[in-house]
């Protein structure tokens, strides 16, 4: 059984969103990126596209190798 939900997903990401204007862009990318890993581990039906267009973030590094390069 997962142990996040929808209404978890909903709720991070509007405090992640919260954030967007107050943090450089490559730290909260990253941070909506590691969130997201750690919701698609825990839950089959986390839809990460989703999770980050609500959070604010149009589009993070989509090879989660090149992102890790780039920390």
């Amino acid at each position: 059984m997962s142990r996040y939900t929808r209404k978890t997903f909903i709720e991070v990401s509007s405090v992640l969103e919260s954030f967007s204007d107050l943090i450089d862009q490559f730290t909260f990318e990253d941070l909506v990126f590691e969130f997201g890993e750690m919701f698609s581990a825990d839950n089959p039906n986390f839809d990460f596209a989703k999770f980050q267009n609500a959070c604010g973030v149009k589009e993070i590094c989509l090879l989660p190798e090149l992102h890790d390069l780039l920390r």
